[in-house]
């Protein structure tokens, strides 16, 4: 987790910010050094990707000496806001999305059945 007593620059991630590798994992470009910096190692070990391959023996990089010595790690802020409201869209989307365990859509019911539902 961050230290807000340490001297470091911040940066808001925006959705250009992130990008998915071929096994969908999640990750930006380090700030640092350019290399990939994922989610799950950023969050586990505060290291970009560059900095762990580094330190793992027998791991060649192209030849190019990684030499990043950046501490990272992500913090959510928020604010509530009470005067707030949701916008016809948001309310759409959130109910549309909502579903049961059985993937079964939470409000309404099936055509055409009345109601009911056959598990025959």
């Amino acid at each position: 987790m961050g230290d807000r007593n340490v001297d470091a620059a911040y940066t808001e991630l925006t959705p250009d910010s992130w990008h998915q590798d071929e096994a969908g994992n999640y990750y930006i470009d380090c700030p640092e050094c350019g290399s990939a910096a994922s989610l799950l190692n950023v969050a586990k070990h505060g290291r970009c990707n560059g900095y762990l391959d580094q330190q793992e023996s027998g791991t060649d990089l192209d030849g190019t000496a990684m030499d990043c010595t950046a501490k990272l790690w992500f913090e959510l802020g928020y604010t509530a806001d009470a005067d707030a409201k949701m916008t016809d869209d948001a309310v759409a989307e959130s109910t549309s999305d909502v579903e049961t365990e059985d993937g079964v859509p939470a409000e309404g019911s099936p055509p055409g059945t009345n109601g009911t539902v056959d598990d025959g």
